[in-house]
């Protein structure tokens, strides 16, 4: 999933007038989270992933491969209730992000070797 794909996903399952803009930067938040929590603390495997840059921003995969990249639109849908001050909608979402985070966590330490502390790179 493309940061495109992902805010595409959530308008078309949660209508809003929110820039563009602002919705690249919550996608990128969490990629930044996901690269700072999970993915800077285990061995790469493969391919070495790095945060998306402003120029890749409809091409770069993001870092959490299906079905785990669920976890985006329900982050921007989070986003979305928040900033809409519907805190109700905003709890439950925010429960189904951190629960399908908290999978692609599980499932990124299973095929990752963790690296010692004094070995991270930051």
């Amino acid at each position: 999933m493309t940061i495109k794909q992902a805010i595409d996903r959530a308008d078309a399952l949660k209508p809003n007038s929110y820039a563009y803009d602002d919705k690249v930067k919550w996608v990128k938040d969490v990629e930044r989270r996901i690269y700072n929590e999970i993915y800077i603390n285990h061995e790469p495997g493969d391919k070495e992933l790095v945060p998306p840059t402003d120029e890749d921003e409809d091409s770069c995969e993001l870092f959490a491969p299906s079905p785990y990249d669920e976890l985006y639109v329900l982050y921007l849908s989070a986003q979305i209730d928040a900033a809409n001050s519907e805190y109700g909608r905003y709890n439950n979402t925010a429960r189904q992000f951190e629960s399908v985070y908290g999978e692609f966590e599980r499932f990124w330490q299973s095929g990752h070797m963790p690296i010692p502390l004094n070995l991270i790179r930051f």
